[in-house]
């Protein structure tokens, strides 16, 4: 089971952080934003890592994978309908995706975020 978990995780839900995190930032704030994603990302492989033990003994091997592969399921889901693809696009053209889905392009759509100047957004 640990084996196959490897196999599956390592091309899938392994690199996806790490390749978003590199794409998804403006120009300007890609090195901080890069950190502090990798920072994030490095906190909750420790928080699994330490509770892995205790929620295994508390309930059983069996239901914990099964706790895992739920939240794995669940982060395949997310991706697949949440986050665009990026392949083939340059970084001004990544950055106005996901410009375009924070703000809308329509003029009936909903704003994801809101700004107190008008002029301030970028389209």
């Amino acid at each position: 089971g640990l084996a196959l978990y490897i196999a599956c995780f390592a091309p899938g839900m392994g690199p996806v952080p790490w390749a978003i995190n590199s794409e998804i930032y403006p120009q300007a704030y890609r090195g901080l934003c890069g950190g502090m994603g990798a920072t994030v990302c490095w906190i909750m492989n420790l928080i699994v890592s330490e509770s892995f033990l205790s929620i295994a003994e508390a309930i059983g091997t069996g239901p914990t994978f099964l706790i895992i592969a739920g939240i794995s399921v669940f982060a395949i889901l997310f991706v697949v309908v949440f986050v665009p693809e990026t392949k083939a696009l340059t970084f001004e053209e990544l950055d106005q995706v996901f410009r375009d889905r924070a703000y809308g392009t329509e003029e009936n759509t909903e704003s994801l975020l809101e700004f107190a100047n008008d002029s301030e957004r970028r389209n």
